[in-house]
């Protein structure tokens, strides 16, 4: 389903609410509205958070009439989340993807809701659950970006972040994540669990044999000139363990990382490296 058809199926809950209470709802309301029609479609309960341009947490009014709607509410607006699974895989749309879907549609000038106008939210989140946990060292992790599927594994959590190994291969749905079969890229990349975390990426299957293809303890690399005075990082650059100790690389190990052609980064936040990952897989 489009983002246009979602809108207009968006607006006609917001007018059938307007009919059955009276007046627009509120952004709390709508909100809420999504967030109670969650079961059936998500496996863990919808709980979002919206930031003003000002910078302040919305909070909205103190009263809500949600409770007073009826049923038929409720299934619409679960029908909407259910049309927007992916046709392939079956699964429902990610966390990040619905809220880019319902950020442009909330600060459209023609949605009347009732206590913010256009262009009034700048962020638009869905915060994690009591069920949300941190992935393990061996977990396999499935990273949707533009209708694919990418796999990584998480390899070590230390103080650099959470490391994750490539695999080089897409998947065409959540189904087929399966990279035991896959070429793995020599150098993981260190992030966060946010987007596991937020229901973004998925949990996918747990396979300590992988983490053979990856550094136990893996190295950030450093430029050859250095962020501090004083610090030698040799001719190409130098790489850093967690433990702080340093050496000095080679040419082709410059080369290989990214260094020689400034694509290296020391870490990604999880939502980069989901927009990254089609280009790191093909280095």
């Amino acid at each position: 389903m489009s983002s246009d058809d979602v809108s207009v199926k968006l607006a006609a809950i917001l007018l059938e609410f307007s009919e059955m209470v009276g007046s627009s709802p509120s952004l709390k309301e709508f909100l809420q509205l999504l967030e109670w029609s969650w079961d059936g479609v998500y496996s863990t309960p919808l709980a979002f958070k919206a930031t003003l341009t000002d910078g302040t947490v919305y909070s909205g009014p103190e009263g809500s009439r949600v409770p007073e709607l009826g049923d038929s509410m409720f299934t619409d607006m679960a029908d909407i989340l259910a049309d927007l699974s992916d046709e392939r895989s079956g699964r429902p749309v990610s966390p990040s993807d619905l809220v880019d879907i319902l950020l442009p549609f909330i600060n459209d000038e023609a949605v009347n809701l009732v206590d913010v106008s256009s262009g009034d939210v700048s962020r638009l989140s869905i915060a994690v659950t009591g069920s949300a946990t941190e992935p393990e060292v061996g977990d396999i992790l499935a990273i949707p970006a533009d209708g694919i599927w990418y796999a990584v594994i998480v390899v070590a959590r230390n103080r650099f972040g959470v490391a994750v190994g490539i695999f080089r291969e897409e998947f065409d749905s959540l189904a087929s994540v399966h990279p035991q079969l896959s070429v793995a890229w020599q150098f993981p990349v260190y992030s966060d669990d946010a987007q596991v975390l937020n229901g973004s990426w998925e949990v996918v299957g747990h396979d300590e044999s992988l983490l053979a293809a990856f550094p136990v303890e893996p190295e950030i690399y450093h430029s050859p000139i250095p962020v501090w005075p004083g610090r030698d990082f040799g001719e190409f650059g130098a790489a850093e363990t967690p433990a702080g100790d340093i050496r000095l690389i080679g040419s082709g190990e410059a080369r290989a990382v990214g260094i020689m052609d400034g694509s290296y980064r020391q870490s990604y936040s999880s939502e980069f490296l989901q927009q990254s990952m089609g280009s790191l897989v093909s280095r």
